[in-house]
């Protein structure tokens, strides 16, 4: 059986709780959600492994990459430009996932901060009139 899900792509603090929601459910599908949140991380090699140690190592790590490589098409596939231009320093899942909760879920008091910002960095642009103005820093 073939799943498809549809989900909108993440724009902006409007759409983020209900996208989050989706994209957690998307990850337990796929049993990645583990390496997302930071639970699973790549195996390290230990300092003197035998043959065995080194063979299982390999194993495991070719299959955490992949695993990570799913999370972040997931992540970034279902973000709109502007986001997957914000996570593209991040090299892992779990990088990404710390880098759009560090935009969207950001305290109170941090909120109202960015908030104040954008409205005195506010100006009016010529094509614009005071009412489609006033619309925009509704917004």
């Amino acid at each position: 059986m073939e799943f498809k899900a549809h989900i909108e792509k993440l724009v902006g603090a409007a759409n983020w709780s209900k996208w989050k929601r989706q994209i957690e459910l998307l990850l337990r599908y796929h049993n990645v959600h583990d390496v997302v949140c930071g639970d699973q991380e790549c195996p390290r090699l230990p300092a003197e492994a035998s043959a065995e140690a080194i063979a299982a190592y390999e194993k495991a790590r070719k299959a955490f990459v992949k695993d990570d490589s799913l999370a972040q098409l997931i992540l970034v596939g279902n973000s709109d430009d502007s986001n997957a231009e914000l996570t593209s320093v991040c090299n892992t899942a779990n990088s990404v996932w710390e880098k759009l909760l560090s935009v969207y879920e950001q305290s109170s008091g941090q909120r109202l901060d960015r908030l104040m910002e954008k409205f005195f960095r506010s100006e009016k642009e010529l094509e614009d009139d005071i009412a489609s103005h006033i619309a925009k820093l509704q917004l």
